[in-house]
């Protein structure tokens, strides 16, 4: 019987694993289903670009003139506090930049990095379709991330350093006002970035479940006659 049942279990694995190796084209990638799924998220990618550019644009710029102005106070200053409460803010500035610079919003673009990719396959629409997800998720993820603790610590933290140099080599009055004023500034970068991503994502997971970005491979186990069989999710 034990022999048996571990028969139809590998039987069952052979059968699974080449009905999977020549399955039909996923739903997903269909022609007319891709059109849909293409067009809502291209549309939504579109219609959050202008404030995730005007976010990235505006306060790149706002740290960059700020690390500039702070740079030539700091060169300008004709006593020892002034110079270490400038070089810090400078540094703040810099990399408040360095962090823009470094982690974009991912939708800043719209759809434009979407419409090179190839899509006259199944392969391909899959592909793009993926890549499509990926990026709408992305940019709901960072929308989402306003209201997750680690922005937020990092802001204060690094502002709470930046203020415990200054009390320590510099002013106190310099140092509480540096401390206040940044985290304020970093708490206003936070919940000025678009928001709509969320909501777009979640509505598409609504209309479009379980596609691209959001299916998981992995095996599971699967009731056949007379026993189990370990099957392979693609």
């Amino acid at each position: 019987m034990i022999k048996r049942r571990l028969g139809w279990a590998v039987l069952s694995l052979l059968i699974c694993s080449s009905v999977t190796a020549f399955a039909a084209e996923p739903a997903s990638s269909s022609p007319e289903n891709y059109q849909l799924r293409k067009e809502f998220i291209e549309s939504r990618l579109e219609g959050s670009q202008q404030h995730a550019l005007y976010w990235q644009n505006g306060w790149s710029t706002f740290y960059a003139l700020s690390a500039v102005a702070q740079t030539a106070l700091w060169i300008d200053a004709d006593n020892h506090d002034d110079r270490i409460n400038y070089s810090i803010g400078a540094l703040k500035s810099v990399g408040g930049l360095a962090d823009l610079l470094l982690r974009p919003h991912p939708g800043r673009y719209g759809a434009g990095p979407l419409l090179d990719l190839p899509e006259g396959t199944p392969e391909q629409r899959q592909a793009r379709l993926e890549r499509s997800e990926m990026l709408l998720m992305d940019s709901a993820t960072r929308a989402d991330s306003r209201r997750t603790w680690q922005p937020h610590l990092k802001v204060a933290g690094v502002n709470l350093i930046a203020g415990a140099l200054i009390a320590a080599f510099g002013d106190t009055g310099d140092a509480l006002t540096s401390t206040a004023l940044g985290i304020a500034i970093g708490e206003a970068n936070i919940w000025t970035q678009p928001v709509r991503p969320e909501e777009d994502w979640r509505e598409y997971q609504e209309i479009f479940p379980a596609s691209g970005a959001m299916k998981t491979s992995g095996w599971h186990l699967a009731p056949i006659t007379g026993g189990l069989a370990l099957q392979k999710d693609f």
